[in-house]
């Protein structure tokens, strides 16, 4: 029989549930604290945790052991709903800190990404060939949940009329590419999708993050201080 997401599913959210970075993370958000940064790395652990458990189920013989539309959609799916709703938790504080009764902008599922990866697993029937960069692709799905939010909300805000700020941050040893498109952005300057700010190559780990120039002053210190973390880690 070949590996379903019903197969998987229980054991999936097992993996999170005893994840202690993630539910530290999950902690600092539910408690008000946290930013769009610690969004990200909640992604990432989320992303983890998927990756964990697919490899215990790793199709070393033929990409056939596993049912791909079935099981990689959906356990993106369920990946996408952790991450949109820690994305929740934080623009609101982001919107209530700012005096704002706008509602958080739900990120939408990607499923051109979900699919393109069930097209590359098919293009690739010896899985061991392409095992690694498809772990990555996971992580990558999770971040990109954390960036789509950024930008459907701020575009909401920019709407409004009101000026944001997009900040991304390297990740430790980021490479030159990172660097140079990391920094403080108008919201205004990088609105485009397509725009370098919200692009990610494989294995990239860097941060984004915004606030509004209505955003209280220990708001936005909280996101000041994540960012020097970030770059006290460079």
């Amino acid at each position: 029989m070949m590996l379903t997401y019903e197969d998987i599913k229980k054991e999936l959210i097992e993996e999170i549930a005893k994840d202690k970075r993630a539910n530290s993370l999950f902690n600092t958000i539910s408690s008000g604290l946290g930013t769009y940064n610690t969004a990200s790395e909640y992604a990432i652990r989320i992303g983890t945790c998927l990756g964990r458990v697919l490899r215990r189920y790793a199709p070393y013989e033929s990409i056939q052991e596993w049912d791909l539309e079935n099981l990689i959609p959906q356990a993106l799916g369920l990946d996408h709903n952790y991450v949109a709703y820690a994305c929740r938790q934080v623009q609101q504080v982001l919107n209530s800190d700012a005096g704002l009764g706008i509602n958080f902008q739900e990120p939408e599922f990607d499923f051109d990404r979900a699919y393109g990866m069930v097209a590359e697993l098919r293009e690739h029937p010896n899985f061991v060939s392409i095992e690694r960069t498809f772990y990555d692709q996971l992580v990558n799905f999770s971040q990109n949940v954390v960036d789509e939010s950024i930008r459907r909300n701020a575009e909401v805000l920019y709407n409004s009329g009101l000026t944001s700020m997009v900040i991304r941050s390297n990740e430790f040893k980021a490479c030159d590419w990172c660097k140079e498109v990391s920094g403080r952005y108008d919201y205004e300057e990088v609105k485009d999708k397509g725009n370098d700010v919200w692009r990610r190559h494989e294995n990239c780990r860097c941060t984004i993050d915004f606030v509004t120039s209505r955003n209280g002053s220990s708001y936005r210190e909280r996101v000041n201080n994540q960012v020097r973390i970030s770059s006290d880690r460079r």
